[in-house]
């Protein structure tokens, strides 16, 4: 094709967009597409249908821009496909129609875009046609430089470095996780080793108390009896010293008693012999 005079080689590149075939085969082909084209790639077209852009699709869309590096992202364009008669004459009308999706990843390419008017609406040489192809003719002609293989061989190196370190910074970031996993599990059972300790001391120190509480128990009971049975050998002794005391003072009486009779006894017949003297004497 022919733009200003200048010769372009297009090489279609169909189901881009095709969720069915996966970003790691489309991102081979773009890889061999680019490494074709030894003087480099002008303008890159990523063409979708109107109203089927879905966020699976800007995801694969952002993964082929990454891929192909910041470099790359001023030689994107993007065009739109099977838009109605008033979407492609009017282009205010297709934008209304944007979501937020599309509208971020048409802001990221530096809001290159265009519309491929539908042949069936707008046959070749009609005006509008004529018009919204010579735009996307002119976002092509306009873009400054090309996309090298060199350029597109350095991204790939310097992507290649960054998934090198982000597999390391993965494997590291694992093993730190693991390790991690391995000292919560050790912490863990050490916790438990703790609490199971704890446990079995608070159950001896239970147990403890109770035996300790039994002997002093067992030795106030002991002591008590102790008291009770010295109070009892006082009481008996008491009630010994009394019985003694009182069989002193019975033994005393029974002598004062005697002592009493006896001293009357004398007294009688002490009297008694008076009067036989006294009647002795008046007898005679």
């Amino acid at each position: 094709m022919l733009i200003d005079d200048v010769p372009y080689n297009i090489v279609d590149t169909p189901g881009i967009l095709d969720p069915n075939r996966g970003t790691i085969p489309i991102l081979n082909e773009i890889s061999k597409t680019i490494n074709k084209c030894a003087h480099g790639v002008k303008a890159i077209l990523i063409v979708s249908e109107v109203g089927r852009f879905t966020d699976e699709q800007k995801d694969a869309l952002n993964r082929i821009r990454n891929f192909l590096g910041k470099d790359a992202t001023n030689n994107i364009i993007s065009v739109l496909s099977r838009a109605d008669k008033d979407q492609t004459e009017d282009r205010s009308i297709m934008q209304s129609d944007w979501n937020q999706s599309f509208r971020s990843f048409i802001q990221g390419i530096g809001n290159r875009w265009g519309i491929s008017p539908n042949p069936e609406i707008f046959p070749a040489g009609e005006e509008t046609h004529k018009v919204r192809l010579g735009e996307i003719k002119n976002l092509i002609s306009s873009i400054q430089g090309v996309y090298t293989t060199e350029q597109h061989e350095k991204c790939q190196r310097e992507q290649a470095e960054a998934r090198r370190r982000k597999e390391e910074d993965e494997k590291r970031a694992k093993r730190e996780h693991d390790e991690k996993l391995k000292e919560d599990a050790r912490r863990e059972a050490e916790r438990a080793h703790q609490r199971e300790f704890n446990q079995m001391r608070q159950e001896y120190e239970k147990q403890h108390r109770q035996i300790l509480e039994k002997m002093i128990e067992s030795l106030r009971r002991e002591k008590e009896n102790e008291r009770q049975e010295r109070e009892k050998e006082r009481q008996e002794a008491r009630e010994h010293q009394e019985r003694r005391r009182q069989e002193e003072r019975e033994r005393q009486e029974r002598e004062r008693q005697e002592r009493r009779q006896q001293e009357l006894k004398d007294g009688i017949m002490f009297a008694a012999s008076e009067a036989l003297k006294m009647a002795f004497y008046a007898f005679i």
